[in-house]
């Protein structure tokens, strides 16, 4: 019977969320710094996660992958999970491809859709509270508010709101980072958090 860790979760699992958490403090890290996160970090951790879930779905039955096909397929619905819906958004101009790169990375390597979605949730959250709180520090609460005001009348006028973009941008990359290891470590190493039962 293989070894589970003091959570619950199998072996797998754990290396799963060591690499998942490397890739998403990396990820942070460089776009807090640059702005950008690099392509040869978020396709490797997605190869790395498509590689892994084949291969612990191969040796630990134990695993949410019975089997290397298993593994595979988990790991490429957690792609396409984190890709499509995140590109979408991208093409919209509500988060940078950097955003979509790592949530698709996310969920190659959690092998999860599950850990998409809580991601997703958890990432918008700290991202908005972290914009909350730099409006407040800047002093731009109120221009904020008078910005948005004004867009959702024009929007509601059928009218193409213009907005300024030479705004501050908040790296979303960081609430995303926290989020996907606050997803994983409920999600992958099976620890109840006090609010999962909301």
């Amino acid at each position: 019977m293989p070894s589970e860790a003091a959570s619950g979760a199998p072996w797998g699992d754990w290396v799963a969320f060591g690499l998942l958490s490397a890739m998403l403090i990396a990820s942070a890290i460089i776009d807090i710094r640059t702005r950008k996160v690099p392509n040869a970090l978020t396709v490797t951790a997605a190869l790395l996660g498509i590689l892994w879930a084949t291969l612990s779905g191969a040796l630990d039955a134990s695993q949410a992958a019975h089997s290397a096909w298993d593994g595979l397929q988990l790991s490429t619905f957690g792609l396409v999970a984190g890709l499509i819906p995140f590109a979408a958004m991208f093409a919209l101009g509500l988060v940078g491809g950097g955003d979509v790169k790592v949530m698709a990375a996310a969920g190659a390597l959690s092998a999860s859709w599950e850990l998409v979605v809580a991601t997703t949730f958890y990432g918008v959250l700290i991202n908005a509270l972290f914009a909350i709180f730099v409006m407040i520090r800047k002093g731009l609460v109120k221009q904020t508010f008078a910005r948005l005001f004004g867009a959702v009348l024009m929007l509601s006028a059928k009218v193409k709101p213009d907005l300024d973009t030479n705004t501050e941008k908040i790296p979303f990359t960081f609430g995303f980072c926290v989020g996907g290891i606050v997803a994983g470590i409920e999600i992958l190493l099976k620890v109840h958090t006090p609010w999962a039962a909301f």
